[in-house]
């Protein structure tokens, strides 16, 4: 089997010739190294997006200035800006970080909601079928269902600020539960016009959802399952393999059954222990036929290639028969190596998993 048709096989719950290692394609930088390790069977993921968003009634003004970006949105119930801090590294999204979101205070919520209201959606396949051509069998395309990976009311974290506003959205939901239950509303609003394009997408693999853990179970059954209940179905009857973003860690045992409750049809960037308190076994009896999309954990790859390898093979064992398992990276991967010590101790765990996959990951996989 090529790649492709193996991460086909995963996904549509056929048996594949071995365990696929499908890291996402920004975590793998290009060059020799992935070459090799794409001639040893691996395939990559790439997130890209077939819908665009337009805000016709919204200008933008950018400027710089120590060393920050600021963009100032224009609209008629009032202006709104970000500042995101420019060069901030390799790992940093396009190497910028964005240091301060959209709600600052009361004022900000009138020109947000408007955004909101006003956007308008784009369809271009152009860029999925350019990149069928450009990978053939050596990746898959999976298309982005929402704009944030995250239900309506996670993604109105983002308006606070993106890393520094996680305090002011939550206070603002107990101070402001008004002005913030309309901004999950028009949240709502936004998102759903776009799912109704996102099922018409030539991709059948789609991002939909992300749960980051900042939030109880508890609050995720209030706010985010009702619209997981509904779109997850509506997609799913177009045929869209829906796969759910899960970055729990310390407390992933906790969430289990809610993510059971999603009914997605694959749960990505699972983090096995010793990072999670949540087994594959564990998660696997849970969560019955929903394929599990393993972030590896390179906190493994510092105690060297050999245990990397012999964790792998435990791993692999642990998901007996394997047909509904994907290794991967979605967190970090090679992309986090900074300096030469920690990129010489990633490439060697990375080739370690690929030894662990070539010896043990073949289907049937022994328990």
């Amino acid at each position: 089997m090529d790649f492709l048709s193996r991460i086909n096989a995963v996904l549509h719950h056929q048996a594949p010739d071995k365990i696929p290692f499908a890291p996402y394609d920004n975590l793998v930088p290009r060059g020799e190294f992935a070459r090799q390790l794409e001639n040893r069977g691996m395939g990559l993921c790439y997130r890209r997006h077939t819908i665009f968003a337009e805000m016709p009634h919204v200008s933008l003004e950018i400027r710089a200035e120590g060393g920050e970006k600021v963009t100032t949105y224009r609209t008629p119930e009032g202006d709104v800006s970000t500042r995101t801090k420019t060069h901030a590294g390799r790992i940093a999204d396009n190497l910028d970080t964005e240091t301060e979101g959209l709600i600052k205070d009361l004022k900000d919520y009138d020109p947000v909601i408007y955004m909101l209201e006003d956007t308008t959606f784009q369809v271009d396949n152009s860029g999925y079928y350019d990149l069928l051509r450009d990978i053939g069998a050596d990746g898959i395309f999976r298309d982005w269902g929402l704009d944030f990976e995250a239900s309506p009311y996670g993604a109105t974290r983002r308006y606070f600020g993106e890393i520094y506003g996680l305090d002011k959205w939550i206070y603002h939901q107990h101070d402001h539960p008004d002005h913030f239950a309309k901004l999950v509303e028009a949240q709502t609003r936004r998102d759903e016009r776009r799912l109704k394009l996102v099922g018409d997408s030539p991709a059948e693999f789609l991002g939909f959802g992300w749960i980051e853990g900042l939030w109880s179970p508890d609050q995720f059954r209030k706010w985010e399952l009702p619209f997981y209940k509904k779109w997850v179905s509506y997609l799913q009857s177009k045929g869209k393999i829906l796969s759910l973003h899960c970055d729990v860690t310390r407390d992933l045992n906790s969430y289990k059954e809610v993510i059971a409750e999603t009914n997605v049809d694959v749960v990505e960037a699972f983090t096995p222990p010793p990072v999670s308190d949540l087994s594959l076994r564990e998660a696997r009896e849970c969560w019955g036929n929903i394929i599990i999309w393993v972030n590896f954990p390179e906190t493994i790859f510092w105690a060297g290639a050999q245990a990397t390898k012999e964790y792998t093979i435990q791993l692999l064992k642990s998901a007996a028969p394997g047909d509904r398992l994907v290794l991967s990276f979605t967190e970090m991967g090679t992309w986090g190596a900074t300096d030469d010590a920690t990129e010489r101790c990633f490439k060697a765990g990375t080739l370690a998993i690929m030894d662990a996959i070539e010896e043990h990951g073949k289907y049937p996989i022994q328990a």
